[in-house]
């Protein structure tokens, strides 16, 4: 692994230390903090009614305005604390939409420039209809979204409502982006997610709020890519195979580029790569949007066609350069009587790389969730998330992701949410924030470190 991704989590933490700022012990809750923890407690149950009224309106991706109607639910809550909010159309891209929310701090002289925090969600989701509607039973809830993620804005949502009930959101500016895309991105990216880019642009940090966990953060999401191998090769009846006049035909060609792809590649840090879907044979047709095809051919004859569409994951983008130029460079040495190309996809997520900043933010989060009564928190290992809306910008600037509600089932139609898990998220997301606004330019110089 790059000296540049093989970070120590105690040094991370250590650099954060130096520069903490000198308020309440990290272990204890100031008064203001207390005030922030009982107003979550006192509206847990008012956030549950908001997460079955956002869950019972059917948002997936492709269902525009069942995703726009969603989102002006929560642009109603946001409005009630002062943002203003606006409906950004991606009709360019065929999507529904996303909204931003902005409400700048009060500035008050003689004070530090105020913390500018960004937090995202995503309003659609991957299932929808009748069987998903909100369903509670108990301490748990059901529906499309309760996790993934309605659960998560709803704990965005709460988080600032908490923050103004102690005049805390006064002191941070706060800008709010809920996608309407991210379980199918619009393409290009560079239209569907310039919105989210030029936010991250005019931000310190940023949280997101996809499911989270008892005891981790994500301070590391791999990047995500595809690639197309497309090999041709010399029609010719199969007794002349690896001849000199048949050569070794396309599939052949293509079993040696996956498999040198493997032993050239294989072991490397966080680096996947996968061949998901293969056609071969006579004729050949291959959708890359759709991922279907058809195949024919005969067993008599040397097969001149062969297509692999597959999946490369990555937790830098010079991992990612460096494994496509392996790639490339597997791709160009072909067998006798054959020729091969592999085409990368322009548009990806880049990954979220593991940075000392990102560390030093969840070092923050670790001291908020033990001063709650809650588990200690540590950064996630990178190979357990996949790509992300937080992707996107985590290049540009620090940040959290997993701050959401704890839930199963996700991308199914048994998606669920523990409903204990809402306070707690909620009550861990406001206080840091808190913590974070208390002393703006401490936190950023804590987000420099290298």
């Amino acid at each position: 692994m790059p000296n540049s991704i093989r970070y120590s989590v105690v040094g991370a933490l250590a650099a954060l230390l130096v520069g903490a700022p000198v308020t309440a012990p990290a272990q204890t809750l100031a008064r203001a903090e207390q005030r922030i923890r009982d107003h979550v407690t006192a509206s847990t149950e008012a956030g549950i009614a908001l997460l079955e009224r956002s869950v019972n309106i059917g948002s997936g991706t492709m269902n525009h305005a069942g995703v726009e109607a969603v989102g002006m639910l929560f642009a109603g809550e946001l409005q009630q604390l002062g943002f203003r909010t606006s409906w950004l159309s991606q009709a360019a891209v065929n999507r529904a939409g996303h909204l931003l929310a902005e409400r700048p701090a009060r500035r008050r002289r003689g004070r530090a420039a105020p913390l500018r925090v960004l937090l995202i969600g995503h309003l659609d989701t991957v299932f929808e209809g009748e069987g998903q509607q909100f369903v509670r039973t108990d301490s748990t809830a059901s529906g499309a979204g309760t996790s993934d993620m309605k659960g998560g804005i709803v704990v965005l949502v709460q988080a600032l409502k908490a923050l103004a009930s102690v005049g805390a959101l006064d002191d941070m500016h706060v800008i709010v982006l809920l996608t309407g895309d991210e379980e199918n991105a619009g393409e290009p990216h560079s239209i569907s997610r310039d919105d989210m880019v030029r936010a991250a642009r005019r931000s310190d940090l940023v949280l997101s709020f996809e499911g989270g966990s008892d005891s981790t953060a994500v301070v590391a999401r791999r990047g995500s890519s595809d690639w197309v191998l497309n090999v041709t090769a010399r029609q010719y009846h199969s007794s002349g195979m690896f001849g000199e006049r048949a050569g070794y035909g396309a599939i052949y060609e293509a079993a040696r580029i996956l498999t040198e792809f493997r032993t050239a590649l294989e072991g490397q840090p966080f680096l996947t790569f996968s061949p998901g879907v293969m056609v071969s044979g006579e004729k050949v047709s291959y959708d890359t949007t759709m991922m279907t095809g058809t195949a024919s051919g005969k067993t008599n004859i040397v097969p001149p066609t062969a297509v692999v569409h597959g999946d490369l994951r990555f937790i830098t983008s010079g991992q990612l350069d460096s494994a496509r130029a392996v790639m490339r460079e597997v791709v160009s040495r072909n067998l006798r009587g054959t020729s091969a190309e592999i085409l990368f996809g322009e548009s990806y997520y880049p990954a979220m790389a593991p940075t000392p900043a990102n560390y030093a933010l969840v070092a923050v989060y670790d001291t908020v969730s033990r001063a709650l009564g809650y588990a200690p928190v540590a950064g996630n290992d990178p190979s357990r998330r996949g790509a992300g809306d937080i992707s996107f910008v985590a290049p540009l600037i620090p940040g959290l992701d997993g701050l959401g509600v704890f839930g199963r089932g996700s991308h199914s139609p048994d998606e669920s949410v523990d409903l204990t898990s809402l306070p707690k998220q909620t009550a861990r997301a406001a206080l840091l924030m808190y913590r974070l606004s208390l002393d703006p330019n401490r936190t950023r110089r804590r987000l420099t470190v290298n």
